[in-house]
């Protein structure tokens, strides 16, 4: 369920600025394949345009239902956590995810992919050297203190601020 409520988000929001002047079929922005692995194409005209009226007016309160750990991309992600409407309380702004394979370390500039498949840059000065190579470590992302990012290698005493690179 959370996938294919992940799916409708992700394809909706996008296109959030004039959602109720757009004509463009939820099908459309979803694209054919992703329209059907969610099963929306078994759905009746009349159910698949009730369900796009209801998007329309609510799509923008389910960003708050799906963690950001599983929003696809760090810039969707980003975004949702930063979004000024959600309270506080309800906000979601911790990433929790591992790295994408072996990881060794960073450096300024590199772009670390995340098994949730976010994609992150480190944009500081900062590095780590693991000594070894590690087989996906886990990883958090979360908010910076003064904004921004910075993601934290479980283990290791250092972080990295990061933007989204995707």
């Amino acid at each position: 369920m959370n996938k294919i409520l992940c799916l409708l988000v992700c394809a909706w929001l996008p296109a959030s600025a004039g959602l109720a002047q757009q004509a463009d079929p939820l099908r459309q922005r979803m694209g054919e394949a992703q329209f059907h692995a969610a099963g929306l194409d078994r759905l009746s005209p009349a159910e698949l345009a009730t369900l796009e009226r209801w998007l329309a007016a609510h799509g923008g309160e389910l960003v708050d239902v799906v963690p950001v750990s599983q929003l696809p991309s760090a810039r969707a992600a980003a975004q949702a956590a930063e979004r000024p409407a959600a309270p506080a309380a309800a906000r979601q702004d911790t990433i929790s995810s591992r790295i994408a394979g072996r990881f060794t370390g960073w450096h300024a500039g590199d772009v670390l992919t995340l098994a949730n498949g976010q994609r992150w840059r480190v944009v500081d000065d900062s590095s780590l050297v693991t000594g070894r190579p590690l087989e996906a470590p886990a990883v958090t992302v979360k908010h910076g203190p003064f904004g921004g990012w910075l993601l934290k290698v479980e283990g290791y005493n250092t972080s990295a601020r990061v933007a989204p690179a995707d």
